[in-house]
């Protein structure tokens, strides 16, 4: 009788001391995770398991990590109007520019933040973010160069009597930000016609082999918001391609973290519940391929090393079905090479997945219905999914594209 007491003691202590091991695995699994995202207004961070409110409300929006996670910068107020930065160490926060938070980017390299208003272009030192240390004029958009050493920036095009006037795509040097004769015109892009119509341009994006630039080429507003023609040129600028047609969305192009592949979302409507489709495309052979099954729509993507796309999926809706709600959108995990997809997460009528991000190890994404949301991590196959900040604001929904980079911001994602 003592010894079976005693067996089932021991047998009580070694699942205790499992239980106890795996949750210690599990935290340590989840230690180095580190996001910035947004809670009744209200900035918030979130380390490992702890968490942290940083800012105030109200109307905090669109958190973006310097290059080093030592500071944030963000955008507050009516509309998003107004740039903020915060050291992380001390806690201050000090705002930069009272109409700079609609368009603003880290330097990759420096804790340097550059910022737009109207067709103004500056930057300043984080550390002294109420002194500019330069600005362009006449600006349509723009990117920091992959060195930080400089802007690749379009050119702001005007309606004259014979028409719009042909956009340039330009490299600024820091050094000579106010000096328009020391901007280089790497490529002026067609004039608008029939055939191509622009008269702005989105961010710039560099391939993982710093050959080629992707960007959207965007017609006026009302158009813009139907269809953009997805470019490529060579960083010379002596290549420049038109790819494919797509709406005004950022998100929906991504390098490959090596190469030159290129994945995007085509597809002209600004609805994101139909006529979407995932394509890859390898550019300077011009092979590509689509990965979209007929009946279906993709909404976000992430790379995921560079053979397989993590994508949020839904069944296409059309106005016409007499379709009531759209569908809730779920994970997919694309093989690229076979074109095999695999499930990750399972169509619900309560919520759905949304903003799938890569992290080292790891996969996460937003599991949201219409008044709650949250973050799920995984292991990078999307096993052991579990909560990891509950309660985030509900992002903005154009036409039921989500705009997740609102609310959420995790450093180091790669």
């Amino acid at each position: 009788m003592k010894i079976k007491l005693l067996s089932v003691m021991l047998t009580v202590i070694l699942i205790g001391m499992m239980g106890a091991s795996g949750a210690a695995l599990a935290a340590k699994r989840d230690s180095s995770l580190k996001a910035a995202f947004v809670r009744k207004g209200e900035l918030w961070l979130k380390e490992g398991n702890q968490e942290k409110k940083l800012v105030n409300g109200p109307l905090v929006l669109h958190p973006k990590w310097s290059f080093n996670g030592k500071w944030l910068a963000f955008a507050k107020g009516e509309a998003g109007q107004e740039l903020w930065v915060l050291e992380l160490r001390s806690g201050r926060s000090s705002l930069v520019s009272a109409e700079g938070g609609r368009n603003f980017q880290w330097a990759p390299n420096a804790e340097r933040l550059a910022y737009q208003t109207e067709e103004l272009l500056q930057y300043v030192d984080a550390k002294r973010p109420d002194k500019p240390l330069g600005a362009a004029k006449g600006i349509g958009n723009y990117s920091w160069l992959p060195d930080g050493k400089g802007f690749f920036a379009s050119s702001q095009s005007e309606l004259m009597p014979d028409g719009w006037t042909p956009i340039s795509l330009l490299q600024i040097p820091l050094a000579g930000l106010s000096d328009p004769s020391k901007y280089v015109t790497v490529h002026v892009l067609p004039s608008p016609s029939d055939d191509f119509f622009a008269v702005d341009t989105s961010v710039f994006k560099w391939s993982a082999d710093g050959r080629w630039i992707a960007f959207l080429a965007k017609p006026t507003a009302s158009l813009s918001a139907d269809s953009n023609t997805l470019c490529v040129i060579t960083t010379d600028g002596v290549v420049f391609r038109t790819l494919d047609e797509m709406v005004s969305n950022e998100q929906w192009f991504e390098w490959a973290s090596s190469g030159d592949r290129l994945a995007y979302i085509a597809g002209v409507g600004r609805e994101a519940t139909s006529n979407k489709q995932l394509k890859v495309i390898a550019v300077t052979s011009e092979k590509s391929a689509e990965y979209t099954p007929k009946g279906y729509v993709d909404q976000a993507f992430a790379w995921q090393g560079l053979q397989h796309l993590i994508v949020s999926r839904a069944e296409e809706s059309k106005q016409d079905a007499g379709q009531s709600a759209p569908a809730n959108p779920y994970l997919m995990r694309v093989e690229l090479e076979n074109g095999k997809q695999t499930a990750i997460t399972r169509p619900s009528g309560k919520h759905g997945e949304y903003n799938p991000v890569a992290l080292k190890l790891k996969l996460a994404w937003v599991e949201s219905d219409p008044s709650t949301a949250s973050v799920i991590v995984a292991d990078a196959n999307g096993h052991h999914a579990a909560e990891w900040i509950k309660g985030i604001d509900i992002a903005d929904s154009y036409y039921g594209q989500w705009r997740w980079g609102e609310v959420l911001a995790f450093y180091g994602r790669d």
